[in-house]
């Protein structure tokens, strides 16, 4: 009788008989059930040929592995031909043959070792278990500690964003969840050209080498290169294992890859010194599965340190510079000693912490910009923000949209929620220069805001509350503008509370040498 052997337990032996057409896989409808996450509802097809029996892959996850290579096609099987299909190894045997019982494998090095499938332990494929195929008390047992391991994990580290701390924590998981686990250690590579070099290591044994920090990289390197999670059942019954790890005692070894999207971090390893333990295949795939959410943890605490770097560097950079405009902006920057430039530099220093708005007017280039700047980085608002918006330079349909903001899909091309220039200037000062060519319509709610302290933004029903000073500048006669109805007229009255004129250089001749001397 042609049958498939299940070696998967040292010692126990499992037959299954084959017929024209077997089905393996999770599914409680296959001919050879495996009732494991990591095998697939229907995993693989042997099939009866002329010349003997097929071995197919049914679009598994994780594969199907025929004598430790994995199989893309229909393959021949040979009377002691190995199969792995997730955590289960069987053997093909040929009832036609002499010796039918399972051939011995030639010894290489990690011949201890079991890989494991270096995806993580599928989401759905956990769901479809608990719904569809649980079929006793004890597996139900198993896979909600599972779950709720993954649970603690989640809970006690998913807010540590410091990676020494989040490493001390998750090896302190780990202990709780493997007793015997005697040390174990995170190993991270700065490229993918470096040695590792533990980053945090715990150990209950001081005999393991806490204090040397003694690792294997032979073994490292194979669980990262193959992308593949390691198993050394016993280290004591392979002449090929480390040395090192024979040197401290270590007997039998878990050791998983971090694998994140864009690169692999290190490797996650455990190790036990007890005689009477060996790590299995059950601890494998659960320690693959923790290996998995950790290499996602520890990449987003890098994410999250970066990100926290980066801040700092721009609140530095934005501070210097704030320092600066406030030294260039300051009132002896000004340049000028004529009784008009005084008299206006007065009214500026009277104006700066009060909370009105101030209409500045002057020809162009007489300082009116400059005279703003003074006023904000003079007052009490000048911690905050200081925003300048020419409202000639912007188009009339677009300048609404840039002091108030837009909502998604307010227009074509609002592809997203903008903030307007007013909400960007919260708490602070906003600086509109030529204010006379701006659009009736969009005076009109200038005006609310100027009245109501409040705004929405284009497509928008919430309103926004701002807390905002408004300075505006012009080179135009807003009265006569009034007169003609370019100008609101309670638009002007709300912002002249306080105007301030700069004179023309032509009225004010004897600051002409200074300001030669200056620039």
């Amino acid at each position: 009788m042609d049958e498939l052997i299940n070696i998967t337990i040292p010692g126990q032996k499992k037959s299954y008989s084959l017929k024209d057409i077997t089905i393996i896989g999770r599914a409680s409808t296959t001919d050879i059930r495996l009732d494991d996450p990591m095998v697939s509802r229907h995993h693989a097809r042997i099939s009866k040929s002329n010349s003997g029996f097929l071995i197919e892959d049914l679009g598994s996850r994780n594969g199907v592995f025929l004598n430790d290579e994995r199989i893309t096609s229909p393959y021949p099987l040979t009377n002691g031909s190995k199969v792995c299909i997730g955590p289960y190894t069987l053997v093909f045997n040929d009832a036609e043959s002499a010796h039918p019982s399972p051939r011995e494998y030639v010894s290489n090095e990690f011949t201890q070792i079991i890989m494991a499938t270096k995806e993580p332990l599928p989401v759905e494929s956990i769901d479809e278990a608990i719904c569809h195929e649980i079929t006793n008390k004890a597996e139900f047992v198993q896979l909600q500690k599972r779950l709720k391991i993954f649970h603690d994990i989640t809970n006690a580290i998913g807010n540590i964003f410091d990676i020494d701390a989040l490493l001390e924590e998750i090896i302190k998981i780990i202990f709780t969840v493997f007793p015997h686990a005697g040390r174990c250690f995170v190993a991270l590579q700065d490229s993918d050209d470096t040695q590792l070099t533990i980053r945090t290591i715990h150990t209950k044994d001081s005999d393991l080498g806490e204090e040397n920090h003694i690792m294997s990289q032979t073994l490292a390197q194979r669980a990262i290169n193959e992308q593949k999670s390691l198993l050394v059942m016993d280290t004591q019954m392979d002449s090929n294992v480390s040395v090192s790890m024979k040197i401290i005692g270590a007997r039998s070894i878990l050791c998983a890859p971090l694998i994140c999207p864009q690169k692999t971090l290190g490797i996650l390893q455990m190790e036990s010194k007890s005689k009477n333990y060996e790590f299995s295949k059950a601890d494998l795939n659960l320690f693959t599965g923790i290996a998995s959410q950790v290499a996602l943890l520890i990449y987003n605490a890098e994410l999250f340190d970066e990100l926290k770097k980066s801040k700092e560097r721009i609140e530095s950079e934005n501070k210097n510079l704030k320092k600066q405009q406030k030294v260039h902006s300051a009132f002896s920057n000004i340049i000028g000693e004529s009784l008009k430039i005084k008299e206006v530099l007065e009214l500026v220093k009277k104006v700066c912490n009060a909370p009105y708005s101030v209409l500045i007017t002057g020809k162009s280039g007489s300082g009116k910009e400059l005279i703003a700047k003074s006023i904000h980085y003079n007052s009490s608002r000048s911690g905050q923000p200081f925003v300048v918006l020419n409202c000639a330079a912007i188009p009339k349909d677009l300048l609404e949209s840039e002091l108030f903001g837009f909502e998604k899909g307010a227009f074509t091309g609002a592809v997203e929620t903008k903030q307007g220039l007013f909400e960007v200037a919260n708490k602070g000062t906003i600086f509109l220069d030529e204010i006379g060519d701006m659009h009736p319509h969009t005076q009109a709610k200038l005006l609310r805001v100027l009245q109501e302290k409040e705004l929405q933004r284009v497509g928008g029903t919430k309103v926004i509350k701002i807390d905002v000073r408004i300075l505006a500048a012009t080179n135009k006669d807003l009265k006569t503008a009034i007169g003609s109805g370019e100008f609101r007229e309670d638009l002007f009255y709300r912002l002249n509370v306080v105007p301030v004129h700069i004179p023309p250089l032509c009225e004010r001749r004897e600051d002409i040498p200074l300001l030669i001397a200056h620039f």
